[in-house]
């Protein structure tokens, strides 16, 4: 398991060679870079306090 920090490298965290190919599967995956789906996710937190996805914290929350 991984986890997603728009700060830092993540790539090889998650067994990737290299940020571009997670990037690139994160994106087929979500539909979303990973960076725009911390956006997305932290916004829709906001909207929807106590909501059962804000128990699952990400490093950059």
């Amino acid at each position: 398991m991984f986890s997603i920090n728009p700060a830092g490298p993540i790539a090889g965290g998650a067994g990737y060679f290299d940020q571009a190919h997670f990037g690139h599967e994160f994106r087929a995956f979500t539909g979303l870079t990973p960076t725009r789906y911390v956006e997305v996710r932290r916004m829709f937190l906001r909207e929807r306090p106590g909501h059962v996805l804000d128990s699952w914290p990400l490093p950059g929350d």
